[in-house]
């Protein structure tokens, strides 16, 4: 879900404002490692912005994902299978153009492949990225930073030196040449905290966050050193070590430049033309593990691609995971641009995005699509209702909405912890992602045959 941002990672996609020395967002997802991937291309599966179509995998997944190569199990949507793609996915955030992304991309490819799809990790490029994830590190411990938009990046290991709010009275006599400026958030713009310091020599910032969690934000201008942003628990550790002249090192990407990202797609052959497209995204905001956004929609997504694979692959229907989706869509507008260039857009498409806690399947979309899903609840006696989305909230669908695809969005509603630590795999609800499924597959098959129809 592409919501706002920050009470622990409720990040505004939508809006950055930038006063008095903080980025100011709201809420639309514990702790988890630190992802220093500077970029996710890789020898193997470069991200470019065209398609990289990936080999079949040998590998086998033992227990519940059965065998390579065999969609195992019932013709029909299992939660508890659901729950276990789920469980893996949410293990680390899933940020955009991070190692956690091309790792869960491969977990997916693999899934996809598995049930006999051919399958596609299908590169592509974003500009304007505010989740750069970097790390600083002091005394031996190593903590994930975010740099803020307009950093040039860059590694600097040098003497910190606390300057306060790193207004004129915090610089003011301190021998910053070449030392790690160390500053608190608050009063200030970022611009006049990076000016000051910069000013007075300084190699690097790291500004700490002066209310619980992490932050990220705009410096509106572009800076040759780099800043970077921690969360106050974080940020206490640094803050002493600068107090007492401690070395701290900044290891933190560049802003400018596009982010390289992926899409998981798969397809019943290569050359199968996608009438009906069921997806959802998987990147998640940093410092959440996104189990309800959106490895839960992910999963359902996966698990569905293996229901309907289950009795025999079915030309037409193809089902993709997103990258991006929490920067801004990318992903999907990636997609719907590309199948657009070719003259093969889908006739349906169905996006899931926050299904794995609520108490009824939340409908999101108009005319006849939307009363398909309606009826495919009602007729397996699930709750479902319609609904509209929180204000300053967006999903996947909108991208194929732009390019004049019908779509549904079903979600499961609840949308308390999402963007945050606490959005973890051990609240998610495994009757509701089998309710969404179990909608799904019978608004797919629906469409499927409505397609054939003509």
């Amino acid at each position: 879900m592409r919501r706002t941002f920050l009470a622990v990672f409720f990040v505004s996609l939508a809006l950055v404002a930038v006063s008095l020395g903080v980025l100011f967002v709201q809420g639309c997802g514990g702790e988890a490692a630190p992802t220093a991937s500077r970029d996710i291309a890789g020898p193997t599966h470069p991200a470019t912005a065209g398609p990289s179509p990936v080999e079949p995998s040998p590998a086998a997944t033992p227990g519940i994902f059965g065998p390579t190569g065999i969609a195992t199990g019932p013709a029909e949507h299992d939660g508890q299978r659901a729950l276990a793609i789920l469980q893996e996915l949410a293990k680390e955030p899933r940020v955009s153009g991070s190692a956690a992304e091309a790792r869960a991309a491969e977990f997916i490819a693999d899934r996809f492949r598995s049930y006999g799809y051919t399958t596609e990790i299908m590169g592509f490029e974003f500009d304007g990225d505010r989740f750069r994830v970097g790390e600083v590190t002091v005394g031996g411990n190593t903590v994930a930073s975010l740099t803020l938009a307009g950093s040039s990046g860059g590694t600097v290991e040098a003497e910190a030196v606390y300057v306060g709010l790193a207004d004129e009275a915090g610089v003011a006599g301190q021998a910053l040449k070449g030392r790690v400026a160390v500053a608190d958030r608050g009063t200030l713009n970022f611009i006049d905290k990076y000016q000051n310091v910069k000013n007075a020599g300084a190699s690097g910032l790291i500004i700490v966050n002066n209310k619980p969690g992490p932050f990220s934000g705009n410096l509106t201008t572009s800076a040759d050193i780099p800043v970077v942003a921690l969360s106050q628990e974080d940020g206490s550790a640094v803050l002493e070590a600068a107090k007492s002249g401690a070395t701290v090192r900044i290891d933190s990407p560049p802003t400018v430049g596009p982010t390289k990202a992926l899409n998981v797609i798969a397809r019943a052959s290569a050359d199968s033309s996608c009438t009906v497209l069921v997806g959802g995204h998987f990147d998640s905001v940093p410092g959440a593990p996104g189990a309800n956004d959106n490895a839960s929609g992910a999963a359902n997504v996966i698990e569905l691609a293996r229901a309907m694979a289950a009795d025999g692959l079915d030309e037409g229907l193809c089902f993709a995971t997103f990258g991006a989706e929490e920067s801004g869509l990318y992903g999907s507008k990636a997609l719907a641009a590309r199948l657009s260039e070719e003259g093969s857009l889908p006739k349906f498409m169905l996006n899931l995005d926050v299904t794995g806690i609520g108490d009824d399947v939340e409908v999101i979309g108009n005319g006849e699509p939307a009363e398909d899903a309606l009826q495919a609840a009602k007729g397996l006696d699930i709750p479902a209702v319609s609904a509209q989305l929180p204000p300053n909230s967006g999903s996947d669908h909108q991208s194929f909405i732009d390019a004049g695809v019908p779509t549904v969005f079903l979600t499961s509603g609840d949308f308390a912890t999402i963007h945050s630590p606490q959005d973890v795999a051990q609240d998610i609800s495994e009757t509701m992602l089998d309710q969404i499924g179990d909608t799904s597959l019978a608004l797919i098959k629906a469409w499927l045959v409505q397609v054939a129809r003509g």
